[in-house]
């Protein structure tokens, strides 16, 4: 294919961009370094509702469990939250991203795999950048990085015949060996969950594996006959690049940061700035328009992460001791079922 734009990465960020690129008749080429789509389930993968319906990805398919409340765990102390609708989907993340590249190829991309991109000397009018928080692609064109100080480090395994006692609520778990960050149980099923947590100090990785599984609720889900389907460690950004967009380079997804930093969840806002992506390249190829896609990604959804960094930023400043008698407090208040009327979990999704 004579490529008009090129995407790097097959992952979500970069399937619904050449979609949205193939869809308005942009000659559109993924570029994927592995055998297959995707990243191979290295994602928790829950995400709401009403997010995942504007990906415009067909993920009903993908969906492994509901999930409508959360217990949010400061030592002993427990905040519950229920809902009496479903707010979040826990998604089989690599299916779900092969639905998103199907998609993409039924629009007219083509996706060539086994494919690293080595250069920036691509015969393409515009390049896309959607591979990742260690993007060559950003390497490559020299864009500014992101301070080392703005990622977590993740650790998370999926456990096959566990002690599931409520497949329709997560564990939220605040606990100062997990800093800046949390823990997690979040359910697959009636006998399988994923079980993790992220930290900002990446030399205590270790340490905060060993806390999180010793955890009482931790302890209950993890069953004598529970085995690790599958294990990852992973590095999530947390800030937004301050530059994205360079002559006829763009980054989309974790590449440019557009990452909650409140929950890490990226599939959300990597979908919503890909379709900015992909409009802006196609009235620029169409239209000879100026590329504004800075300016529009911003304008859209910046003000959104930005409230979701301050956010984080606030409670990274709270002692764990005030963490843990706020949690215990607003338990004993009935605050959460002051939080169950507005039924929206959108700030534990991932």
């Amino acid at each position: 294919m004579n490529a008009e734009a090129i995407v790097v990465g097959a992952s979500i960020a970069g399937c619904v961009c050449a979609r949205e690129l193939a869809a308005r008749g942009v000659k559109t080429l993924v570029l994927e370094e592995h055998p297959t789509p995707g990243k191979f389930g290295k994602c928790t993968a829950m995400v709401s509702k009403r997010g995942l319906e504007l990906t415009g990805v067909r993920y009903k398919k993908t969906v492994l469990n509901q999930v409508s409340g959360a217990d949010f765990w400061a030592g002993k102390n427990c905040l519950s939250v229920r809902s009496p609708r479903t707010q979040a989907m826990v998604l089989d993340r690599q299916a779900f991203d092969e639905q998103a590249a199907s998609q993409a190829l039924d629009a007219g991309a083509e996706i060539r795999l086994n494919t690293r991109v080595k250069t920036l000397g691509l015969d393409s009018k515009v390049t896309i950048g959607a591979d990742g928080a260690a993007s060559a692609v950003a390497r490559l064109a020299r864009f500014p990085q992101i301070p080392s100080s703005k990622f977590v480090l993740g650790w998370e395994a999926e456990y096959e015949k566990a002690n599931v006692s409520d497949s329709s609520k997560v564990d939220v778990f605040l606990e100062p060996e997990f800093r800046d960050f949390f823990g997690w149980i979040v359910p697959c099923g009636d006998d399988s969950a994923r079980i993790g947590f992220c930290t900002a100090d990446f030399a205590s990785l270790a340490k905060g594996r060993k806390h999180l599984t010793q955890l009482p609720r931790v302890l209950e889900t993890l069953a004598p006959k529970s085995r690790v389907k599958k294990e990852f460690t992973a590095v999530i950004p947390l800030a937004a690049r301050k530059q994205t967009q360079k002559d006829g380079v763009l980054l989309v997804g974790d590449a440019a940061g557009q990452v909650k930093a409140t929950t890490g969840g990226g599939i959300v806002f990597s979908s919503l700035c890909a379709k900015t992506a992909a409009e802006c390249v196609a009235k620029h190829l169409r239209e000879g328009t100026p590329l504004d896609y800075e300016t529009r990604w911003r304008h859209e959804y910046g003000g959104a992460l930005s409230a979701h960094s301050l956010i984080r930023g606030a409670l990274n400043t709270l002692p764990y001791w005030l963490i843990k008698a706020k949690l215990g407090f607003l338990s004993a208040l009935g605050f959460g079922k002051v939080l169950e009327r507005f039924g929206d979990m959108d700030f534990v999704v991932k």
